[in-house]
């Protein structure tokens, strides 16, 4: 077939260019024509007296055919025009007639109907076309069948004619109520926390500055002495009038004044000015209404890209991170939105988010995104607000804000051990000395005192010399932060003993804790008992070192230690089963979770995974004693000086001061010394004699560890006539009433010990 030539092509151009002028004016001219007619048919409508004689009829023709539904006539005509100028999709034109007749036909019956049910005459308001239809339905369906008759067929013609999306305006008025609500709560929130802020302000005046020494230069801002009044029932925050202690105590629980004679009669709580203000954080905290209703955007369309149907329906933003509730539409999983993590936090470029599916007690899932801008947390002003008040328990400490602002805090007593883990520089150590300080700021030293194990010698060694210093090893005058394994060891197996010898003395005045022991002493006029708090900044060390005895004690502790005021704050770096192992897991149900490296690590410490997704620098998880999933909160901040002002403060009040008590070992336990043989290691073995029916070194070596461990125990076992090995056999011969005696009479307290 012969290729057409060159004025063959330039001919077809032509037609094709004539054929598409004359398309766009056939297009023009009907756009006019049609406009032209949808005002004119508005004119008439709405001035038919102004129309001449030939629009007044045409106007009484259409209002008689179809009452107020003829508007929809020059409307019509004028939403085609407007999608045809915008070039937007239309019907084909057989289709929009259609529609046309239908949305007449539908809406006439409609205003009929209407009519009927307010008493009004139909042919007025639907015409003789809307009086005959909604006759007709009526007769048919009934009233209400009618309507629903009629409604769809307008909806449907109406979407073809003027290509209406319904769904999406549901959406956008959804949207608009949604952030209306929303700015109205934050507005809200924002007004209760000026006022509380003003309350706290008005109820803690600026604190006096401490005067100079005589002979001395005037002091820093932040001085180390104070002159204060001695306060009895409350902290100092820099209320020295005697009527505000006076009103303190008014509203503080019974806590007994120290006694006269007491080293710590005119001891002197820590000033909160010793603490440091948050600098000028301009711009920082909650992001302004119009990121979050952008944040929210991205995410719902982010979501929709991915076939996930689901709405933003509110929003809670906090000092560090803002919690955006998606809810998800009808039939879409939560997993899936799950499943979706990483690539929501590629969309909206944040460091990492954390997602709560679902939020407890509430229809939605939480998707938790840190602030550009996190606000500055610190303890002094936590301590200022009143996160602590007058009535809360001697253990009460700051656990710091939540993801809404509010600030949270903690009671030991409750708990009553804390498990407190998180990978290195993820604000674990900050987080003790905010939990240490926010106690010993309301706490005397005869109140409460500490046990502070320090294997790395680097975070707890600030409070050497405090008054509230506590080791059940040494006398008070020795008394001081321990750092060796050895001395932790020994230190936890005499506060075993401290605990039974607690449990003896509770046990004669008939009373079942420390509270009650307390009452019945102020009654008999005795002195009281102190609250004592093990802390241990890594408890990853002491269990590779002593691993056996330190985990028995640890178990006693957590299990018996409670009643008699004992309380334990178990802290590593290291979140593996080697560490915090079942046992320990078993005994502290509650736990702080700060960052951790992977999603392992989390499961450890929390039994679910969420920590892996913290941003570091405090960012903590708390799961409390009974709940189904931990709460996010940002801990607080307190620097090394801030801590040595403190600790100097507290210094100068007094070294550590407590009675003795009687924890002498019983006389097989003096003889274990010599020998290196702790006395729970020694009865450990003896039990698992008891249990196993048996004994040899495989026995023992694999129980503790250690071939030499097993041969010294072996030894002394024999020594103390508890096994023997008849000349010319290899086999022991043990002596089980003997051994259970010796359980009996030695290690009567000990879990698993023969009733006697």
């Amino acid at each position: 077939m012969p290729r057409p030539g060159r004025a063959q092509l330039k001919l077809s151009k032509e037609r094709r260019q004539s054929s598409g002028r004359q398309a766009r004016l056939k297009g023009l001219g009907g756009g006019l024509m049609g406009g032209a007619l949808g005002l004119y048919l508005g004119w008439l409508l709405a001035w038919p007296q102004n129309a001449g004689v030939v629009g007044a009829r045409i106007a009484l023709a259409l209002r008689g055919a179809l009452g107020h539904s003829a508007w929809l006539l020059p409307l019509s005509l004028l939403g085609i025009l407007a999608r045809k100028a915008a070039r937007k999709d239309a019907a084909r034109r057989s289709l929009l007639w259609v529609s046309l007749a239908a949305a007449l036909a539908s809406a006439a019956a409609l205003l009929g109907l209407l009519a009927s049910l307010l008493g009004a005459s139909p042919a007025t308001w639907g015409g003789a076309v809307g009086n005959r239809l909604q006759g007709l339905l009526v007769n048919i369906f009934g009233a209400f069948g009618a309507f629903l008759v009629a409604a769809p067929f307008l909806l449907v013609a109406l979407n073809i004619l003027y290509g209406l999306d319904y769904l999406e305006g549901v959406k956008t008025l959804v949207r608009f109520l949604r952030d209306d609500f929303s700015e109205w709560r934050q507005e809200r929130q924002s007004v209760a926390q000026k006022l509380r802020e003003a309350k706290a302000a008005a109820a803690l005046p600026k604190p006096a500055p401490a005067p100079s020494a005589p002979g001395r230069a005037a002091p820093p801002p932040k001085p180390l002495s104070s002159s204060a009044e001695p306060v009895e029932s409350a902290p100092n925050f820099g209320k020295p009038s005697r009527q505000a202690a006076a009103d303190a105590a008014q509203t503080a629980p019974r806590r007994r004044p120290p006694d006269p004679a007491s080293p710590y009669a005119s001891y002197l709580a820590p000033r909160a000015d010793l603490l440091d203000l948050p600098k000028n954080q301009t711009g920082s905290g909650k992001p302004p209404l119009v990121e979050i209703e952008a944040t929210s955007r991205r995410l719902e369309k982010t979501l929709n890209d991915f076939g996930i149907s689901a709405a933003v329906v509110g929003v809670t933003p906090g000092p560090v991170i803002t919690r955006y509730e998606l809810e998800p539409a009808a039939g879409v999983k939560v997993s899936s939105i799950v499943a979706r993590e990483s690539d929501i936090a590629l969309a909206l470029k944040a460091k990492g988010i954390r997602l709560l599916a679902p939020i407890p007690g509430k229809g939605a899932v939480g998707v938790e995104i840190p602030n550009p801008r996190p606000a500055f947390v610190v303890l002094r002003e936590l301590l200022e607000r009143g996160a602590l008040g007058p009535k809360d328990p001697l253990t009460s400490f700051i656990l710091g804000l939540s993801s809404d602002g509010e600030q949270r805090t903690a009671d030991l007593q409750k708990m009553p051990h804390l498990l407190v883990a998180g990978a290195t520089n993820s604000g674990k150590s900050v987080f003790l000395h905010v939990m240490i300080l926010s106690i010993l700021y309301r706490a005397r030293p005869d109140e409460l005192k500490f046990v502070m194990i320090d294997p790395k010698r680097l975070e707890m060694t600030f409070y050497n010399g405090i008054p509230h210093l506590f080791d059940p090893t040494a006398s008070p005058e020795n008394a001081s932060v321990i750092t060796s394994a050895k001395h932790a060891r020994q230190a936890l197996d005499a506060l075993v003993r401290f605990m039974d010898a607690r449990y003896e003395k509770f046990a004669k005045w008939g009373v079942r804790n420390i509270d009650s022991y307390n009452q019945e002493a102020d009654r008999r006029g005795e002195a009281r008992e102190y609250f004592v708090i093990v802390v241990i900044d890594e408890l990853a060390d002491l269990m590779l070192l002593s691993r056996d005895s330190v985990e028995t004690a640890i178990q006693r502790l957590a299990q018996m230690a409670r009643a008699v005021g004992i309380h334990l704050v178990l802290s590593t770096q290291r979140p593996s089963v080697d560490v915090i192992t079942g046992v320990i897991k078993a005994n502290l149900p509650c736990r702080v979770a700060l960052q951790v490296i992977s999603r392992i690590d989390s499961k450890v410490i929390l039994d679910s995974s969420g920590a892996e997704s913290l941003q570091g620098r405090g960012d903590l998880l708390f799961l409390a004693a009974g709940a189904q999933k931990p709460e996010r909160c940002q801990g607080a901040y307190v620097s090394e000086e801030e801590i040595r002002r403190v600790a100097a403060h507290l210094v100068e009040q007094g070294g550590p001061s407590y009675a003795p008590w009687e924890a002498a070992p019983s006389a097989l336990s003096a003889d274990l010394g010599p020998h290196g043989v702790a006395p729970e290691e020694f009865a450990r073995a003896l039990k698992l004699i008891l249990e196993r029916r048996r004994v040899s070194q495989d026995l023992l070596k694999s129980q503790f560890g250690s071939s030499a461990r097993a041969t010294n125990l072996l030894s002394l076992l024999e020594v103390k006539g508890l096994i023997h090995k008849p000349d010319g056999s290899n086999r022991w011969e043990i002596r089980f009433d003997q051994i259970e005696d010796c359980l009996k009479k030695n290690f009567s307290n000990a879990p698993g010990t023969p009733a006697p």
